[in-house]
């Protein structure tokens, strides 16, 4: 993994989730009968997504001079993937978010299409700045030598709070990700969406949290039927337009002037591929 700047500090990490919805229900229909019956269609999801991710993530930089970013397996939780980068700029980063959506879609249509399986996703920063650690476990690490890095934080603890509002056919975004997305020169690859607030435990001392979801320009929500009668944010998100920039700084700002005023924090936009001086 891409690691330390030359001050000694690491800078700060894009965190991507991809979970499987529907798992549950889907294991549950072959209790008692053989598990080979259900262990292929997860063991291709753990072997080929994190291929075709990074056919994608390829893809998208295919006419970049530069080098092509590392989107690496950070850990596996039940049946959902983690994923971790470390994009050096606004643009880097969201190309490597819509090379998520585009291999999430691609998946579903080629894996899918006959099972009640669907593709969810989350994507948040963490800064490492102090707040959050990156630590090496040595018990881990493989017998080559390869270091096992593990992330803790605030920051860690954040994305899987906010991976409750994650919905299928999108991502779900952090603040800090948001903020920094709109300064992206690309940023019109992005379809970004506030689709209401809601709070997670342990953040925002208990104010409710700006919920963002996104999806690529040139696409539209993927919605069941039977997803929005069950989901009211679903069900909003289906009739909205994407919302205008000015109204995410609004919100963005409007959280910021809370931290300052009621909390004394200041909380600066993040600045990828480098640490706090």
């Amino acid at each position: 993994m891409a690691g330390k700047t030359a001050t000694g500090q690491s800078a700060p990490r894009l965190f991507l989730s991809v979970d499987m919805v529907g798992s549950t229900q889907f294991k549950a229909r072959f209790t008692g009968k053989d598990s080979a019956d259900w262990l292929d269609t997860f063991r291709t999801f753990f072997t080929n997504f994190p291929l075709m991710l990074a056919g994608q993530v390829g893809f998208e930089f295919l006419d970049d001079e530069g080098s092509t970013p590392a989107v690496d397996v950070w850990k596996v939780m039940g049946d959902e993937m983690i994923f971790v980068a470390q994009p050096s700029s606004p643009e880097e980063m969201t190309a490597i978010l819509c090379a998520l959506l585009r291999t999430m879609q691609l998946y579903e249509d080629r894996h899918y299409q006959t099972l009640p399986l669907r593709l969810k996703g989350t994507a948040w920063l963490a800064d490492f700045d102090g707040q959050n650690i990156e630590i090496d476990i040595p018990e881990l690490s493989s017998d080559d030598g390869g270091q096992h890095i593990d992330f803790i934080g605030p920051d860690i603890d954040l994305g899987f709070r906010l991976s409750k509002y994650s919905r299928p056919s999108s991502l779900v975004l952090s603040i800090e990700l948001v903020d920094i997305l709109l300064t992206a020169k690309n940023r019109e690859m992005a379809a970004l969406y506030h689709v209401g607030s809601e709070e997670l435990k342990g953040v925002m001392f208990g104010r409710p949290y700006p919920i963002f979801w996104m999806h690529l320009a040139d696409a539209e929500f993927v919605f069941f039927p039977w997803e929005t009668e069950a989901c009211a944010l679903m069900a909003k998100a289906k009739t909205m337009t994407p919302t205008p920039e000015s109204g995410l700084q609004q919100v963005i700002g409007d959280m910021r002037h809370y931290l300052k005023k009621m909390q004394g924090i200041e909380q600066p936009r993040m600045v990828l591929g480098q640490a706090k001086e």
